[in-house]
């Protein structure tokens, strides 16, 4: 099964996310229609993430709270459903994710598989799954660029329908990465100047649930400018010690 390639050709009206636009691969027919519906996120975080490596496990939350904004002071808010349109793995995307968090070890799960990577609180795109009216998609923006995004996720079913989509901070398509094995796997991509994240936790017959996301923010890089200005700066100061030693 191909792997859609879309572009979000962008309008991004201060935080929103209105349109996703597929591309074609040369010689290829893309089988994954993914179109940002507007008005379907929320309002983007505004808090401005300093470099560093950060870790959501959501154990700071409860079993059947709804997860939207908890996480806005860490730089990310989560949406359900940006995704629409009749081509997702089974033929159509949820339109009614509600972003659950359940327990590992709790009855609103399926079969975790292995290896062992989540536990505790983890994340399912719906409280009684099976009621899902289509393959779950959750949308992560991100306040401040980011350089690097994992996540852990568990009772992968359908390989070929779990994944993440990476998309720059102007909504540009960046890459997918898909799920390779069934049971638990980490997925994890890394490049600069990530900006929205979606996550396609499997069709609307499995259960997946997510846990351990993680992601980093990379320290500034100067302008080329910034370092005349700091060359500038030496050459006044050793000129001026110079002088004092004379």
């Amino acid at each position: 099964m191909s792997i859609l390639r879309t572009s979000l050709q962008a309008t991004l009206v201060g935080a929103a996310l209105l349109a996703f636009l597929p591309v074609h691969a040369a010689g290829k027919t893309e089988d994954r229609a993914r179109v940002i519906r507007s008005g379907s996120h929320t309002a983007g975080p505004t808090a401005t993430l300093g470099p560093g490596s950060y870790l959501i496990d959501f154990e700071n939350l409860s079993v059947g709270d709804t997860l939207d904004s908890q996480y806005a002071a860490w730089g990310v808010t989560f949406s359900p459903s940006p995704y629409s349109g009749t081509n997702s793995p089974s033929g159509g995307w949820a339109t009614n994710t509600d972003l659950t968090i359940v327990a590992a070890d709790g009855g609103d799960t399926g079969g975790l598989g292995t290896p062992n990577l989540v536990s505790g609180n983890i994340l399912r795109s719906r409280k009684g799954w099976l009621a899902e009216d289509g393959d779950a998609s959750i949308l992560l923006t991100f306040s401040t660029p980011i350089s690097a995004f994992s996540v852990d996720f568990a009772g992968i079913g359908n390989v070929a329908s779990t994944g993440i989509d990476i998309y720059s901070i102007t909504g540009t398509y960046i890459t997918t990465v898909s799920a390779t094995v069934a049971g638990q796997q980490t997925l994890s991509y890394t490049g600069s100047g990530i900006g929205f994240v979606v996550l396609t936790p499997g069709d609307y017959n499995d259960w997946v649930g997510i846990d351990n996301i993680s992601f980093t923010v990379a320290a500034a890089v100067p302008e080329p400018g910034t370092y005349g200005m700091l060359a500038l700066g030496l050459g006044v100061i050793a000129i001026a010690v110079r002088r004092r030693l004379r």
